[in-house]
C-alpha cells in the first residue's frame, strides 16, 4: 500500500486538510508588526498568507509521515522546526541572549493568541501567536492519518481523521465554509478508497468515478430541478455551506447565526435612528423552507402608498466579516450609494448587488420609513390588487391541520373585524398570550414538520419559527403576508452607531394593506419593533388586546418580567454574554480546540494502552508486550503480523527490531505459547506468563526515554488492533448472513 496510486490521493486529502485551517483567519494578508514575521519567514515569503503556511504544514506533514521507522520520531522535531521557519524565519544560531530572547517572543506571542482565542470570536487577524499554536496540529494531525494508511494499512481511519478535522472546523469558523476544502477532500477520499479496495485496473476509474460522485453531491442542490427531486423536508440544502465567508443572504438561515456564530461581527452602521437593517422578503413556503420568488422585473403592489407620511433617514454601512448579497437598510431604501450598473431594486423594495459587499466595503442609503396611523390601518380593508393576492396568500396544499386550528381558535378567542385586527391578534397571541417560549437551543428533526410541532405542542423557537407561524396564520386568515430577512438594531457602540453581530439576525413579519402598504410585525417574545418604525401605530401590550379581549392565561406581571428578561438577554454585548457564560458555566472559549484537544488527544493513546492492560489477562499482557515493541521507533511496524508466526517467533521478531535483549521477550513467549496451548495446565500457567511478563517489561525499559515516550503515544497497534477487529465482526456477520440466507433458501423449498 506504499505506492504513488496511494500517496497521491492521500497528499492531496492531507493537503485539503491542511488549508481547511486557513478559513479561522480573516483576510489573506497581515497589516501589521508585533515581533513575528520577519522578512525571512516562509509567511512573509508567501505574501503574509495564512493559506500557503497551513498548505505548506500538511505537506511537511506528508513527508514526516511517510518516513518509515522514524516517521514518529520526527514528528516533533518537525513541527518545531517548520513553526519556527514559517512565522519567525531562521533562528539564532550561537548567541544564548538572542535565544533567550527569541523564546520570550514566542512565549509573549503565544500568550496574545490564547487572549485572542479567549475573548474574540472567529475569524481571528493573523498572527505570530495563532501559526505558533495551530501549525503543530496541522503537523501532528495530518503525519498520523499519513501513516495510519502508509503503515497500518488503515485508510479508513485517516479520512476519519481528516474528514473529522475539516468538519470540526467547518463547525467552529461560522465565518468561513469550508466547501472548497471539502470538495478537495471528498474527491481524493473517493479515489484513495477505490485503490486501496480495488485491483491494479481501477486506478484512472477510481480518480473519474471520484471526480464525478462529489461532483454530484456539491451540485446537486443547485441544479434547476433540485425543488422537485430533492425533498426538503429531509435535507435543508440551504444549511450546508459550498465556501466564502458568511452569506448574508435572504436564503441563509438565520438559526445558524444566532447559534454557531452569535458572536461574529457582521457589519457596522452609522444611523440617527435604531432601526431594523432589512435585506429582503421571502414569499414563498414549500412546507418547509421560505424562498424568495418574486421577478425584479414585475411589479407586485406598492410598497408605500404615497398618501402616507415618511419619515427620511440616512444611513452609512460598513461591512466587516461578511459578505452581502443584499444592500441592508431601513425600510424602504430610496437609492445606496453603489455603482447604479452593479446594483438593482428588486420587486419587494430591497436591493441586490451584482457582486458582493466583502469586508471593507461601504455605502450609504436614504431611507423612507412609512409612518401610517392606527386609524390609517384599520380602514385600510380587505380588497387587495390581483398581483398582492396571487403572490402573497400561497399556503401549501399539504399544510398541516394545526394552522387551520390555531386561526379558528383567534378569530375565537379575539374576534377581529378587520386585517390589521387580525395581524395584531395573531401577534399577541403568539408573543403573550399563546404560552409560547423563545428558546435558541429547540431542535425540531424535520424541516417539513416544524411548524405543525411548533404550534402544536411544542411551543418553542426563535424568530424562524416565530414569523413562519404569523406569515401562515395571516395568509390563513386572507391577509396577505411576507417573511422579513434583516438584522435588529445591533449593539450601540458609540452615538448613532451600531455593531451588528450574528446574534442581532432576525425574521420578522410584514402585512399588506390597501391605501397603506407593507407594515412591519414582530411576532417573537422579547423582541420589540423600534418606535421610529411604528410610531403612529405601536404593538399593543399584554393588557391592551388589539381586540378587547384578553384570554385567560398568564398574568400580565409574570408575562411584563419574561418579555424584560428576554429583552435585556438581547441587549446584552458579546463580552456581556462571555461573561456570563463563563460565570454559569455555560460558555466554552474557542482556545481549547487549539490548545487542550492535541494534548488530549494525544494523551488518550497511552491511557487507551493503560486500559486494556489493567485487566491483566495473559492475552493482555502479550497484546501489551507487542504493543510497545511494534510502536517504538523502528520497532518493525507492520513486519511481525503475519498470522503464520508464533507468539514466540512475533516477539523475538519485534525485540529484535526494536533493539531490546530477546531472551526475556522469548521467556514470555514460551510461557504464553504454553498457556494458549496446554489446557491442563491453564490454570498455573497464568502466574508464570505474569512473572515473565514483568521481566520482559523490565527489558523494554533499557531503551532510551525518548524511544519509549514516543512509543507510548504511538497510536499504530491500536489502529492495527482495531481494523483486526472490524475485520473479523465484518467476517462473522457475513458469515452469520449467509447462514441466514441458506436457512430461508432450504425454508423456501421445503
Amino acid at each position: 500500500m506504499k505506492g504513488a496510486r496511494v500517496w497521491l490521493p492521500l497528499c492531496v486529502a492531507a493537503l485539503a486538510t491542511g488549508g481547511a485551517f486557513s478559513i479561522l483567519f480573516t483576510g489573506e494578508t497581515y497589516d501589521g508588526f508585533t515581533g513575528g514575521f520577519n522578512g525571512s519567514s516562509l509567511v512573509a515569503l508567501t505574501g503574509y498568507g495564512a493559506f500557503m503556511a497551513m498548505v505548506l504544514a500538511a505537506l511537511c506533514a506528508v513527508l514526516v509521515g511517510s518516513a518509515g521507522s522514524y516517521r514518529f520520531v520526527l514528528v516533533f522535531p518537525a513541527a518545531a522546526l517548520y513553526t519556527q521557519l514559517a512565522v519567525y524565519g531562521l533562528p539564532p544560531f550561537l548567541s544564548l541572549r538572542e535565544w533567550r530572547r527569541h523564546l520570550l517572543e514566542i512565549g509573549g506571542d503565544v500568550y496574545v493568541a490564547s487572549d485572542t482565542m479567549y475573548s474574540e470570536p472567529i475569524p481571528y487577524d493573523l498572527a505570530p501567536g495563532l501559526l505558533v499554536v495551530l501549525i503543530p496540529v496541522v503537523i501532528i494531525v495530518v503525519a498520523f492519518a499519513t501513516s495510519a494508511t502508509l503503515y497500518e494499512e488503515s485508510p479508513v481511519f485517516s479520512i476519519v481523521v481528516l474528514g473529522g478535522t475539516i468538519g470540526v472546523l467547518s463547525t467552529i469558523s461560522f465565518e468561513a465554509g469550508a466547501g472548497p476544502f471539502f470538495f478537495v477532500f471528498l474527491i481524493s477520499v473517493l479515489a484513495l478508497l477505490l485503490v486501496t479496495g480495488g485491483t491494479e485496473r481501477l486506478g484512472r476509474a477510481a480518480v473519474v468515478a471520484g471526480i464525478a460522485v462529489a461532483a454530484l453531491v456539491l451540485v446537486l442542490p443547485k441544479a434547476p430541478f433540485a425543488d422537485q427531486t430533492v425533498s426538503t423536508g429531509l435535507v435543508d440544502w440551504t444549511r450546508i455551506g459550498t465556501g466564502g465567508t458568511s452569506q448574508l443572504d435572504v436564503q441563509a438561515d438565520v438559526g445558524d447565526y444566532l447559534t454557531y456564530g452569535r458572536d461574529a461581527e457582521l457589519f457596522r452602521v452609522r444611523s440617527p435612528e435604531p432601526l431594523y437593517w432589512r435585506a429582503g422578503t421571502l414569499d414563498y413556503f414549500d412546507g418547509a423552507q421560505w424562498r424568495d420568488t418574486t421577478d425584479p422585473a414585475l411589479g407586485y403592489g406598492e410598497e408605500i402608498s404615497p398618501e402616507i407620511e415618511t419619515q427620511i433617514v440616512p444611513q452609512y454601512f460598513e461591512v466587516m466579516n461578511s459578505e452581502m448579497r443584499r444592500v441592508f437598510g431601513a425600510y424602504k431604501i430610496v437609492q445606496p450609494s453603489l455603482d447604479p450598473n452593479g446594483v438593482q431594486q428588486n420587486s419587494d423594495g430591497s436591493w441586490s448587488v451584482d457582486r458582493p459587499l466583502t469586508e471593507g466595503s461601504g455605502y450609504r442609503v436614504i431611507s423612507e420609513i412609512p409612518q401610517p396611523s392606527e386609524a390609517q390601518l384599520q380602514a385600510a380593508g380587505d380588497v387587495y390588487p390581483d398581483e398582492i393576492e396571487n403572490n402573497y396568500l400561497q399556503l401549501p396544499e399539504d399544510r398541516p391541520q394545526v394552522i387551520a386550528q390555531t386561526a379558528a381558535k383567534i378569530r375565537q378567542d379575539y374576534d377581529p373585524r378587520t386585517p390589521y385586527g387580525t395581524a395584531r391578534a395573531i401577534e399577541q397571541y403568539l408573543v403573550y398570550d399563546g404560552n409560547f417560549t423563545y428558546n435558541l437551543d429547540v431542535s425540531y428533526r424535520r424541516a417539513d414538520e416544524a411548524i405543525e410541532e411548533f404550534l402544536g405542542d411544542g411551543k418553542e423557537g426563535f424568530c424562524t419559527q416565530f414569523a413562519t407561524s404569523m406569515a401562515l396564520l395571516a395568509r390563513e386568515m386572507d391577509v396577505p403576508s411576507r417573511v422579513v430577512y434583516g438584522a435588529t438594531s445591533g449593539e450601540d457602540v458609540g452615538e448613532d452607531e451600531y455593531v451588528v453581530t450574528g446574534a442581532n439576525m432576525h425574521l420578522w413579519v410584514e402585512i399588506y394593506f390597501p391605501g397603506v402598504g407593507w407594515y412591519p410585525f414582530n411576532p417573537t417574545p422579547g423582541f420589540s419593533t423600534p418606535q421610529a418604525m411604528e410610531a403612529n401605530a405601536p404593538r399593543p401590550q399584554s393588557s391592551a388586546n388589539p381586540t378587547g379581549i384578553i384570554p385567560d392565561t398568564q398574568s400580565e406581571r409574570q408575562l411584563q418580567q419574561e418579555q424584560q428578561t428576554l429583552e435585556e438577554e438581547q441587549q446584552e454585548t458579546p463580552a456581556d454574554r462571555r461573561r456570563r457564560d463563563s460565570n454559569s458555566g455555560g460558555g466554552i472559549p474557542a482556545w481549547p480546540f487549539y490548545t487542550l484537544l492535541p494534548a488530549l488527544l494525544i494523551g488518550a493513546v497511552p491511557l487507551t494502552k493503560w486500559a486494556l492492560l489493567v485487566r491483566g489477562r495473559p492475552e493482555d499482557l502479550y497484546r501489551d508486550l507487542t504493543g510497545r515493541l511494534r510502536d517504538t521507533p523502528g520497532g518493525g511496524g507492520a513486519i511481525a503480523d503475519s498470522p503464520a508466526l508464533t507468539p514466540n517467533e512475533r516477539l523475538r521478531l519485534l525485540a529484535g527490531a526494536a533493539g531490546v535483549e530477546e531472551a526475556p521477550f522469548a521467556a514470555f513467549g514460551r510461557a504464553y505459547s504454553e498457556h494458549l496451548y496446554s489446557a491442563g495446565a491453564r490454570r498455573g500457567t497464568g502466574r508464570a506468563v505474569s512473572t515473565a511478563y514483568r521481566r520482559a517489561a523490565r527489558a523494554y525499559e533499557s531503551l532510551p526515554l525518548w524511544r519509549r515516550v514516543l512509543g507510548a503515544v504511538n497510536p499504530a497497534s491500536l489502529v492495527a488492533r482495531a481494523s483486526r477487529s472490524f475485520a473479523e465482526l465484518r467476517t462473522e456477520a457475513a458469515k452469520h448472513l449467509r447462514v441466514r440466507l441458506q436457512r430461508l433458501r432450504r425454508g423456501k423449498q421445503r
